[in-house]
């Protein structure tokens, strides 16, 4: 079963434990006059996320679903929330609009650039734009109510953990990437580690492991020092 956490003022995070799966999966709930949801999870998994979102809000009130990049654990639920909520929309990258979502959504999506201002009521949602972190299409959500960045696939840690977390978890997190090799570009990452400096989060909001409250700067500090990107030999149907 999902489990709910709030780790941000109105922001909760539902945690999948997928079997087998050396990372869990979340997504966010951001309650306010025009909810959120950033990322809908696995088309596989929506029983169970709505059973979630439904202990936080209403699902047919929904009014955004931010798509980080087009991806199933990113967005792989999307349609099946848009058919419930039908005033909702997607939002994405303009690559992201072009690309993918205006082919597979339910109804047009929301392009979003880094002038875009989303307010939620009591949340603002601006946006980054970081192609090649991990797909082409990315973006980053970022809320400047409660200085929270979703952070997609930036700053993953493995295996179960707790919904927040202000350890130092960046060793745990490095030997993901040097494992999985996600990033394909290390001028792409550093652009997008400038633009995350630059807005000081309080907090990362990350897909993956817990969401981190504290010790923000050693986790970009590990990205900008050790290189991640690249090739690997990684076969994810044969593990590690």
């Amino acid at each position: 079963m999902a489990t709910v956490a709030e780790v941000a003022p109105a922001i909760y995070r539902v945690n999948h434990v997928v079997p087998d799966v050396p990372v869990t999966f979340s997504f966010f709930v951001i309650a306010d006059d025009q909810p959120a949801l950033v990322q809908t999870g696995f088309g596989r998994c929506f029983d169970e996320s709505l059973e979630a979102v439904r202990r936080v809000i209403d699902p047919a009130r929904l009014r955004y679903i931010v798509v980080p990049h087009f991806e199933g654990d990113e967005c792989g639920a999307l349609n099946r929330f848009l058919a419930l909520a039908p005033h909702a929309q997607a939002v994405c990258s303009p690559i992201g609009a072009f690309t993918n979502l205006a082919d597979f959504a339910l109804r047009e999506p929301l392009a979003v650039d880094e002038t875009s201002v989303l307010d939620l009521g009591q949340h603002r949602l601006r946006f980054l734009l970081t192609p090649y972190v991990h797909q082409w299409d990315s973006l980053l959500a970022f809320d400047e109510t409660t200085g929270t960045l979703f952070s997609s696939d930036l700053f993953i840690q493995p295996g179960p953990q707790p919904p927040t977390t202000d350890r130092d978890l960046t060793e745990e997190m490095l030997l993901v990437y040097r494992t999985i090799g996600i990033f394909p570009s290390r001028a792409h990452l550093n652009a997008a580690l400038d633009k995350i400096e630059a807005l000081a989060p309080r907090t990362l909001a990350c897909h993956h492991g817990s969401v981190v409250s504290g010790q923000i700067p050693a986790y970009l500090r590990a990205l900008r020092e050790h290189d991640v990107t690249g090739l690997t030999a990684w076969n994810p149907m044969r593990g590690a």
